[in-house]
């Protein structure tokens, strides 16, 4: 929790600066990933039970800090829930839920100024848990997609991304991850409001 209001009092930091130097801007921020870390875990007395992928949905607000009209970076807060079918050796499912916070920090390039353009990012994101024994995990993240840009102030981003979480559990002596796979496949959707 008290990472959590670091993270939250830096990123205000960062937009009251902003603000005195009009280079700020605001987006709501929903962001959809399928196929991330699927495992199958083997317990001490049972087969391997099997957690074939996730299904997650965040959402939020992203503050960004304009260079110039091509380059940004951008911090942003996420409330994520992921929701994984697990399937039992008795071929029994039931739906494992997690939820979090998620902390995207990206470094954005807009190839052009035209009114459509490709939009470039690359950062980290920082997953953060109450209840996990690994409380703070990472990922890299590259998206590629295409800001439109509506009138001076607003704009609609669209962005495919690839993640790869920087994290693998450690087997135990009562659980075993087997064909762990740390990477899932999403698209984000932002608008961008510029102050």
């Amino acid at each position: 929790m008290k990472t959590i209001l670091i993270w939250l009092g830096l990123i205000g930091l960062s937009v009251v600066n902003a603000f005195s130097q009009s280079r700020v801007s605001l987006a709501p921020t929903y962001w959809f990933n399928y196929g991330n870390y699927a495992y199958q875990t083997a317990t001490l007395h049972a087969d391997p039970a099997t957690k074939p992928y996730t299904v997650a949905s965040a959402l939020g607000l992203t503050a960004r800090y304009h260079f110039n009209e091509m380059w940004n970076v951008s911090l942003g807060v996420l409330y994520n829930k992921n929701t994984s079918p697990v399937i039992t050796p008795m071929m029994d499912k039931a739906n494992l839920i997690t939820n979090f916070v998620q902390l995207p920090t990206f470094l954005n390039f807009r190839s052009s100024t035209h009114r459509l353009a490709p939009y470039f990012s690359t950062g980290a994101v920082f997953h953060i848990s109450t209840v996990a024994s690994q409380p703070v995990k990472s990922s890299l993240v590259l998206g590629a997609g295409v800001d439109y840009r509506i009138n001076a102030k607003l704009s609609w981003l669209l962005q495919p991304t690839y993640s790869y979480l920087l994290y693998n559990p450690a087997d135990t002596t009562f659980e075993q991850f087997i064909d762990y796979e740390a990477y899932a496949f999403g698209v984000q959707t932002q608008f961008i409001w510029r102050f």
